[in-house]
């Protein structure tokens, strides 16, 4: 039996990325009606399969990620300050903006990895107690005290704190890790 060149251009799967493999079909010609050949040609086949599955997984593994349309920017409507803190204003304030040293009231959520995650690590509107503190005096957060210090009285922030503005590379109480980008939800109550 022979086999013509398009049956040996069948048994050729062409992978991603433009390599190739092959098994020889030409065996199955050779040795038709040899039961050790039979057995042999099976092998090949497994064999074949085997590392063709392989080449295909690295193959796919090694393709460029597409970009999909999806994949936009979630914070391109966000103001980034000089030192790197994200925000965007959810509701406008109309009171004063409080100076440094002066106490305020406040509401926070705060989130790792992003906004609403299931990764909530506190919250004071959870707990329906606002918190104080002295905007400017480090009692708080480095992207705390910018933050607040620019917001008027009753403003809606949304905020994104690098980890340099936030725990830096210690973390914090064994919850936030150390690195970490910090996403808050905050409103500036008042001015006490």
């Amino acid at each position: 039996m022979r086999i013509s060149p398009f049956a040996l251009l069948v048994g050729t799967v062409v992978l991603a990325g433009g390599s190739a493999a092959a098994f020889n079909l030409s065996m199955q010609a050779n040795n038709h009606g040899n039961s050790n050949a039979a057995a042999s040609t099976s092998t090949n086949r497994r064999d074949f399969l085997t590392k063709t599955s392989a080449a295909v997984a690295a193959s796919a593994m090694s393709l460029p990620k597409v970009a999909i349309a999806n994949d936009a920017d979630p914070y391109a409507d966000y103001t980034t300050t000089e030192s790197g803190m994200k925000y965007l204003v959810t509701k406008e304030g109309d009171g004063a903006v409080p100076s440094a040293g002066q106490l305020v009231k406040a509401h926070y959520t705060g989130w790792l990895d992003e906004f609403d995650s299931p990764k909530k690590f506190d919250s004071s509107r959870d707990r329906g107690r606002p918190f104080q503190f002295k905007v400017g005096a480090g009692q708080v957060i480095r992207g705390w005290d910018e933050s607040f210090g620019t917001m008027k009285v009753g403003e809606r922030r949304k905020i994104i704190l690098p980890s340099r503005l936030a725990y830096g590379d210690r973390g914090a109480g064994g919850i936030i890790p150390g690195g970490a980008t910090l996403y808050f939800d905050v409103e500036l109550l008042g001015i006490l």
